[in-house]
């Protein structure tokens, strides 16, 4: 088994014998966490400043009536809103309504067949 005590007897050994070196490790060691807790604290205080400057909002004081931007002009006779009719009149069905030939119910029938398809797949 691992005995530590053994372990330990090897490690003081090796550092009376490599003073200069164990040193030198040492003091490297404690330079770098040196090092990494002063960028820790350096960035620390970037994010905050940047965190501060984020969370202060401006805010919008309206002073005068806001402007609707130019947009495109709305033809003669284009209604942009209405009240529907429950159901359409004779004139509405002449000027809106197209009867869909026999050609155009059978592309539309197999453009619905193959999403179906699609969509169903090898399902048994």
């Amino acid at each position: 088994m691992f005995d530590v005590q053994e372990y330990l007897d090897q490690l003081r050994d090796l550092i009376d014998e490599n003073r200069k070196i164990a040193l030198a490790i040492a003091g490297g060691l404690i330079a770098v966490l040196i090092l990494i807790l002063t960028l820790m604290i350096v960035s620390d205080q970037k994010s905050k400043a940047l965190k501060k400057t984020a969370i202060d909002p401006k805010k919008l004081v309206i002073d005068q009536p806001l402007l609707v931007p130019d947009g495109p002009a709305v033809p003669n006779g284009y209604i942009t809103s209405r009240t529907p009719a429950k159901s359409w009149t004779e004139k509405d069905i002449e000027q809106w309504f197209t009867e869909p030939d026999k050609e155009e119910v059978e592309k539309l029938g197999d453009a619905n067949d193959r999403i179906i398809n699609e969509i169903i797949g090898a399902a048994p």
